[in-house]
């Protein structure tokens, strides 16, 4: 039992709801946001729920690290490389409209002083800085492994696994605690240190991911357990305690940890067929959600994503502005991307890997 393209979208979006739980609830102090009934010790319960979405990073690159190992496995390397570029396009194309399509909104409604001045735009528009939305971080991070992937996955192909593991997983915890921490007195961070605290905890997730495809390990902890009876529960429960123990331990350190083993227990889950359709729809939106949506709470709209006042109906208040945003953006996007493959099929005579 490993991940097919179809399971890798629905981690994908998964991820991607986790990183709107986090950017929504991780919050002790809730007052202006929305109230609830429920805590924990005087701390609200969906704390806890926003605090385990920062496992969001590791299930996503988890997820690419195992999917670029059957990639560079099945084809070409440099047959994998053009795509590769031609996958950052167009999540570059796709980035665009969506910028351009908010700044003509500012427009529109009056508030065009919220883009600054013509050089923070431009350094926006390319990625350079992210002063407009903070979740595009990850977004330079992505593409950053994206063009490493060819290197990462030969130091998969070519490191035993009792070397990589160790040396990755020394790595991330160095660059974690550098760039939270500051373990080694540099003074401030610059941009280039910054970048290369981010890539060094990211890193440990894709090589995980890898890790996990090549030797199957998926398989082979199915075949293991898939006899157990109340399964489903069984993860269920997994899940829950993954959440329990983020509680105890806050730290953003285990969220690799958590971010692997859910996707191990959601990989062993029986999917009733309305929940996958649920979850095919939501990451088919799963890029443009990432990309708008703390422009529905910060920035462009502050506080319009807590208007209806109660997490739940926050959290689909949100998404519903998200997909909105992202079938406005698909009006352009999807075109411009069909046109682009056309050309470049006839070009080649090979189907190209399109980018969700």
């Amino acid at each position: 039992m490993e991940l097919t393209k179809d399971d890798s979208k629905i981690l994908k979006g998964i991820a991607i709801i986790l990183m709107v739980l986090l950017h929504l609830f991780c919050r002790k102090e809730i007052e202006g946001f929305y109230t609830t009934s429920f805590y924990i010790n005087d701390i609200p319960l969906v704390y806890y729920i926003g605090l385990f979405g920062d496992a969001c990073r590791p299930i996503y690159l988890f997820v690419t690290g195992y999917a670029f190992y059957l990639t560079f496995i099945d084809r070409d390397i440099k047959q994998t490389i053009n795509k590769n570029m031609i996958r950052i396009f167009k999540l570059f194309m796709n980035f665009w409209i969506m910028l351009l399509l908010f700044l003509v909104l500012s427009l529109l409604i009056g508030r065009i002083d919220v883009f600054g001045s013509l050089q923070q735009f431009l350094l926006n528009f390319t990625l350079l800085d992210y002063s407009y939305n903070g979740a595009w971080w990850f977004l330079q991070i992505y593409i950053i492994i994206v063009l490493l992937s060819p290197l990462l996955i030969k130091i998969v192909k070519n490191t035993p696994i009792a070397l990589l593991l160790p040396i990755s997983g020394i790595v991330y915890a160095a660059c974690y605690l550098q760039f939270y921490k500051s373990i080694l007195d540099f003074g401030p961070l610059t941009i280039i240190e910054s970048q290369l605290c981010l890539i060094g905890t990211s890193q440990f997730s894709f090589f995980i991911g890898a890790i996990f495809s090549k030797y199957k390990w998926l398989t082979k902890i199915y075949n293991t357990v898939h006899h157990i009876k109340f399964k489903n529960a069984l993860c269920m429960m997994g899940v829950l305690s993954l959440i329990i123990f983020h509680g105890f331990v806050e730290s953003a350190i285990i969220a690799p940890v958590n971010g692997i083993f859910f996707i191990v227990l959601f990989s062993l889950m029986t999917k009733k067929r309305w929940v996958t359709a649920l979850l095919q729809y939501i990451s088919s939106h799963s890029t443009n959600i990432w990309l708008t949506h703390m422009f529905f709470y910060t920035m462009m709209f502050p506080g319009l994503a807590f208007l209806p006042n109660s997490p739940l109906l926050v959290f689909i208040w949100t998404m519903a502005l998200c997909i909105i945003a992202s079938y406005t953006i698909k009006l352009f996007f999807n075109p411009l991307s069909r046109g682009i493959d056309k050309r470049l099929k006839s070009k080649n005579g090979d189907t190209l890997l399109k980018v969700s």
